[in-house]
């Protein structure tokens, strides 16, 4: 009748409150006596009992551990988790028992035990023999029995049905709610990345300008000392919004993509350009293709965009990567598309956070304390709406990275064939 206290304080990452009302419900309605296991079978709620014969068995403690109640429905729960599909038992060949998975996300997180009912009207010596293996009382169990409708086969369908349908019903709303929780989990994130990172460059431009303030602004050097350091700060300042404004619109739909005749080969030396000073300061070598031999490499694209990306790319690739190290930046074709690597020499991606890279706010903190994490995720939206494809491969902390854009190319013009 009670819930093992155990059982009701072991975390299993699922509502079980909520399963409880639910399996309650269909106790009541069925006159059923039901139970869940988690997925270390686990019992998480019930019995819930409601027929007089139920009722019996609850009160004889057949559920408690050890007992036959307790390690059948086990036995029953380790079947469904191991063959994924219903299973059923009984006890005597006349008191039936059956189990269906707990499917949620496409994994078994558990299974619903249910029945405790007679197929066939009972008998004086068959409940005798059912209550010699339970351990209750034979005379009570008989009196019980005689006066319940049996469940034969056909209504033990309907409330399987009825079951599999309540089940389904259950985990969506538990999806659902797992969503939310996730959603209001990156909302924090959001919040404590936002306020962190756009906090901290207004704080320094504070505090520089309290410092000229205070200081002599006669002296023309500190002044233009001063001056830079804001600059950037404003600078820092600016790209933060840009990124928020940039995952808003792609988030929405509304991010402009302007395609037109573009070489591929301009916008990666555009993106190289910007980048080798950084590298350059850091002591990293750039390897790279020569460009200039290569031909326009023409494509149908938003120029702007797609340097953005390889941009990004780089840029990241010098961030990760230590002094003295190496980023290699390579281009095939591959039938009619265009395939571009960034691979770096620095910190690696850990298998954890693989799957998640091009997710909005996913940042390597280790080395990454600036930025909100969104450059990656536009960059991945910028590149399937140029109907191409992103993706990344690391072999863990400090392997490195590789990333791998695929453009599709738009038809070679004959003066160009010859590069």
């Amino acid at each position: 009748m009670n819930d093992s206290a155990d059982a009701k304080n072991r975390p299993t990452g699922l509502d079980w409150e909520g399963w409880r009302r639910a399996l309650l419900r269909f106790a009541a309605a069925t006159g059923l006596c039901v139970c869940a296991y988690d997925e270390d079978c686990e019992r998480q709620a019930g019995p819930f009992a409601s027929s007089k014969v139920a009722c019996l068995l609850a009160a004889s403690g057949i559920w408690n551990e050890g007992r036959f109640g307790d390690r059948i429905e086990r036995d029953l729960a380790a079947q469904v988790r191991e063959t994924r599909a219903p299973e059923h038992a009984s006890v005597c060949d006349e008191l039936r028992l059956q189990a269906v998975p707990l499917l949620i996300g496409g994994q078994v997180r558990g299974a619903i035990v249910y029945g405790w009912a007679f197929s066939g009207f009972g008998t004086p010596l068959g409940c005798e023999r059912i209550a010699r293996q339970l351990g209750v009382d034979g005379a009570r169990l008989w009196a019980e029995v005689r006066l319940e409708s049996p469940v034969p086969e056909a209504r033990m369908t309907v409330y399987t049905e009825l079951l599999e349908t309540m089940i389904e019903s259950t985990v969506r709303h538990t999806e659902a709610v797992e969503r939310l929780q996730d959603l209001d989990r990156l909302r924090e994130v959001f919040l404590a990345g936002v306020s962190h990172e756009l906090r901290t460059p207004l704080s320094v431009l504070g505090t520089r300008i309290e410092l000229l303030l205070r200081g002599a602004l006669a002296d023309p050097e500190a002044i233009r000392a001063s001056l830079v350091n804001m600059k950037h700060h404003v600078k820092t300042e600016a790209r933060l919004v840009e990124d928020l404004i940039e995952a808003a619109r792609t988030r929405t739909g509304q991010l402009r993509i302007d395609m037109q005749t573009a070489s591929l080969r301009d916008i990666l030396k555009a993106a190289v350009s910007a980048v080798v000073p950084h590298a350059e300061a850091k002591q990293i070598s750039v390897v790279m293709p020569e460009l200039d031999e290569v031909g326009q490499l023409p494509m149908i694209a938003d120029a702007h965009r797609l340097q953005q990306v390889f941009w990004n790319l780089l840029s990241n690739a010098v961030k990760f990567t230590p002094a003295s190290g190496q980023i290699a930046l390579q281009l095939q074709r591959e039938g009619q598309m265009y395939v571009v690597s960034v691979t770096d020499t620095g910190s690696g991606i850990e298998a954890a956070l693989l799957p998640h890279v091009f997710n909005p706010f996913t940042k390597q903190l280790k080395a990454n304390s600036q930025g909100l994490g969104l450059g990656l995720s536009i960059a991945r939206h910028i590149v399937e709406r140029h109907g191409g494809s992103i993706r990344v491969e690391s072999a863990g902390r400090d392997a490195g990275a590789t990333f791998l854009v695929t453009l599709p190319a738009a038809s070679q013009p004959a003066h160009d064939a010859a590069g």
